[in-house]
């Protein structure tokens, strides 16, 4: 009786391994050789000229100019923008433009540039509220003054800018009961006033 010999995976991967060794190398078609060429240099990067970009406030128009008494209200047609913007042009404005447009303004005084007259009650209103800012103003001044005075720790100087403090709020009281009021005021000098 013959028997048969069992391969084991062992005996397998022997003769694969061993059938892979002995086979013939592989070989590549022949091929021409090699050309060489000269390195081409690489690209020099030359960047485009930047054009000058636009000012963002540069204009083309100014129309309804109005004199105002801090400088002129006028619409501004701006390049950047679609549409004419409403501008306030001053002659102590800290941007180059706005000193541009209200001396432009300024120079149209031929095109009879009519004066703003407020109305009576956008008068009102102003006096009312310089009046409210510097009363408050005075009330703090008072306060800090009189506390001095009450626990005896005020100088000679803090009794006098009590003293004056408080005459500048008795003047801005009787603001109302001057003749002209609103229209023409008097109004009294602060003690922190700088001199002349």
């Amino acid at each position: 009786m013959v028997t048969k010999k069992r391969s084991t995976t062992a005996d397998v991967a022997a003769e694969s391994i061993e059938e892979q060794a002995t086979a013939p190398a592989f070989t590549l078609p022949d091929q021409p050789p090699p050309v060489l060429i000269d390195p081409q240099p690489a690209p020099t990067f030359v960047p485009a000229e930047e054009q000058e970009r636009p000012h963002p406030f540069a204009y083309s128009d100014i129309k309804d100019i109005i004199r105002l008494p801090i400088g002129f209200q006028c619409s501004v047609k701006f390049d950047a923008w679609d549409d004419y913007v409403t501008f306030l042009a001053r002659a102590d404005d800290i941007e180059e433009h706005g000193r541009a447009i209200y001396a432009a303004c300024a120079s149209m005084k031929a095109a009879k540039v009519p004066n703003y007259f407020p109305t009576d009650a956008e008068l009102l209103e102003a006096v009312q509220e310089r009046l409210s800012r510097e009363l408050r103003r005075a009330n703090v001044e008072v306060t800090k003054y009189q506390d001095r005075v009450d626990v005896d720790d005020a100088s000679a100087a803090d009794v006098a800018l009590l003293r004056a403090w408080k005459i500048y709020r008795v003047g801005l009281n009787r603001l109302p009961d001057q003749e002209g009021f609103p229209h023409c005021l008097t109004w009294p000098v602060a003690p922190d006033t700088p001199a002349i």
